[in-house]
């Protein structure tokens, strides 16, 4: 399984410009590594839910990214 890190590496290599300034590499960096702690805080709660209720919030959570991702197209 990828670490951290290596998911980070291609999130950048696909999502940071190489001429972007050193401050937008760290911030990204941060806001990156946050993201990832919120999902594991995520993974977390499940575990304390019944299946069906673990379910419905996963799903939540898939039409919610995909309300943010298709708003980025508009």
């Amino acid at each position: 399984m990828k670490t951290m890190e290596d998911r980070w590496n291609e999130f950048a290599a696909r999502c940071i410009a190489p001429n972007a300034p050193d401050i937008q590499f760290h911030e990204m960096r941060i806001a990156f590594y946050a993201g990832f702690k919120a999902m594991l805080d995520v993974d977390e709660e499940l575990t304390r839910m019944t299946d069906e209720a673990a379910i419905i919030t996963l799903e939540r959570f898939y039409r919610e990214s995909r309300t943010f991702f298709a708003s980025l197209k508009e």
